[in-house]
């Protein structure tokens, strides 16, 4: 009869079975999933590393997205983000900067960029979904998207 045993090798261990340690079905339990979090964690923060963002949060303009987006968030202005005009402003002024990554119509081809994808797309279904994601903060990323492509077809018109 054999019996299973052990060894460690520095670091590691090594757990050898024998045909009757695999004989018996396994009484281990895993616990449930845990529901994947969104845009909005259940304490009310915002996750942002949520993968809707699609690298918004941590790309060239980063910053000037994550302020923008809390400042909409956490806004408490009636309409609701109507005090975070100068961090939209600083965002688009950084999306400007970098037009091969944040301005898919006239440059790059990624299609993993979701705040891309709402600029480029059409305004109204844009806000109903990144609302449904965000709980209300579509508007913002809308209303940014609607100023980056007025400030880029003004641009485009310039040259």
């Amino acid at each position: 009869m054999a019996f299973s045993y052990c060894k460690v090798f520095g670091k590691d261990k090594v757990i050898f079975a024998t045909k009757e340690d695999h004989s018996t079905p396994s009484t281990v339990e895993l616990p449930a999933p845990e529901p994947p979090q969104g845009l909005i964690t259940k304490d009310g923060s915002i996750n942002w590393s949520c993968p809707c963002l699609g690298g918004m949060a941590t790309g060239p303009c980063g910053v000037d997205f994550r302020e923008a987006f809390s400042c909409f968030h956490y806004s408490e202005a009636d309409p609701k983000g109507s005090d975070c005009y100068e961090a939209f402003r600083k965002m688009q002024d950084c999306f400007q900067q970098y037009p091969t990554v944040y301005n898919k119509a006239n440059g790059g081809d990624d299609d993993e960029d979701a705040l891309g994808d709402v600029m480029n797309s059409d305004t109204s279904s844009s806000v109903k979904e990144v609302d449904e994601l965000s709980g209300g903060a579509g508007a913002a990323a809308a209303a940014a998207a609607d100023t980056h492509i007025t400030n880029t077809n003004a641009m485009s018109k310039v040259e």
